[in-house]
């Protein structure tokens, strides 16, 4: 793999698994809540540690396994990854009986380890399927995964005023589906 083919999987991947992050920025921004950058970054180093943890799970065990299978298995795992952000976003609310309305405050210490958590669930996979096929080592992936998230929710959180928030914001888990999904079927093109 050339190096800009790597840096090109490298972003993309780091983008998929963070546009969540932008919907969140939005949503704050929408309701006019700036967000601390030292919130943004205790959320991202909860996403660091996860992303590493995956990361280093998929290297042990791209170890034990060979490259065809390693790829098979990073493929299903980040189109699962992206087939669960699209049933969450757009099917589950649909045929849930619950709808209920959340008040947004300003974020905090609390907020910020609940949002880490939340929002990092996917960096396992995606750093496990990144380094299980072996077309990516360990610390890009991490650090990928780990900038993106904290450029993505400012990104989120400046824009979330403007008219691109509510196009965005809308098809933001669509997009971030698809592109993981898509990562996923090159793996093993």
């Amino acid at each position: 793999m050339t190096w800009l083919n790597a840096f090109i999987i490298a972003n993309l991947i780091g983008i998929g698994s963070n546009l969540d992050n932008t919907g969140v920025g939005m949503a704050y921004g929408i309701e006019k809540i700036k967000f601390p950058h030292w919130v943004n970054i205790i959320i991202n180093f909860l996403g660091f540690f996860t992303a590493f943890l995956g990361a280093y799970m998929g290297k042990v065990f791209s170890q034990y396994t060979s490259k065809n299978s390693a790829q098979l298995v990073s493929c299903i795992v980040l189109c699962g990854v992206g087939l669960f952000i699209l049933y969450t976003a757009y099917l589950h609310p649909r045929i849930s009986k619950e709808t209920s309305q959340i008040k947004l405050q300003k974020p905090g210490f609390k907020q910020a380890i609940l949002l880490g958590f939340g929002l990092s669930f996917s960096n396992i996979a995606t750093g496990f399927s990144s380094t299980i096929s072996n077309s990516l080592s360990l610390w890009t992936t991490v650090i990928s995964i780990s900038a993106w998230g904290y450029f993505l929710i400012f990104f989120g959180n400046i824009i979330g005023i403007g008219v691109v928030s509510r196009f965005l914001g809308k098809y933001s888990s669509m997009v971030s589906g698809f592109l993981l999904i898509g990562v996923g079927v090159h793996q093993i093109i």
